[in-house]
């Protein structure tokens, strides 16, 4: 597992390149406490929808705000589940970061746990090397965890700084080549989130 323990229900947010992430990540933490958020219209696919279920993926309807879903996502935790979550909400494709959605702070502060950066690169490569026959390093980087504690009142600016910062420490964790807008903000100290300090 990645480095947590059965007393601190994790909450993982990470990068999202492709669909490999999901079964690397799955195979990894091997645990039928993960879930993720995933988008509905996969789990209309035969193919991807067995494994959504597999994985307890939970819906997410990306049109406008889904508060089923959000609700959902705070009874898995609450039950001790382990939730993991894209903050950028769609594929780069090229491992490149994007920029995090707002909606990502508000669930990540209500959650009340721990929130572990994990980044992983080296799938956007996947398809390329498939067809030179190569094989494909892929690399995953467990960071620190940290708590949301917003400065002031959750405003619709301070939930896009809260979701930046949590990108930034994802960006943090990867080569400058992948950090995208978070290149410089990676290296600054962050004003929303605490360091959460492990206990044995």
């Amino acid at each position: 597992m990645l480095g947590w323990n059965s007393n601190q229900p994790p909450y993982a947010v990470m990068n999202h390149i492709n669909f490999l992430e999901a079964p690397l990540v799955a195979a990894f933490v091997a645990s039928p406490k993960l879930a993720a958020l995933s988008k509905k219209e996969n789990l209309n696919n035969p193919f991807y929808g067995y494994f959504a279920w597999l994985w307890n993926a939970i819906p997410i309807d990306r049109t406008g705000v889904d508060t089923d879903s959000f609700n959902r996502c705070l009874a898995w935790i609450g039950n001790d589940g382990m939730l993991g979550l894209a903050p950028e909400g769609t594929r780069s494709k090229d491992g490149i970061l994007r920029q995090g959605k707002a909606g990502v702070a508000v669930l990540s502060q209500r959650a009340g746990v721990p929130v572990w950066p994990v980044a992983h690169f080296g799938t956007e490569d996947f398809w390329n090397n498939l067809k030179a026959f190569k094989r494909t390093p892929i690399c995953f980087r467990v960071g620190q965890p940290y708590m949301i504690e917003p400065a002031g009142s959750m405003t619709r600016t301070v939930r896009q700084e809260v979701a930046d910062e949590i990108m930034a420490s994802i960006a943090r964790l990867m080569p400058e080549d992948y950090r995208g807008p978070y290149a410089q903000s990676a290296s600054c100290e962050p004003r929303h989130l605490r360091p959460f300090i492990l206990t044995s």
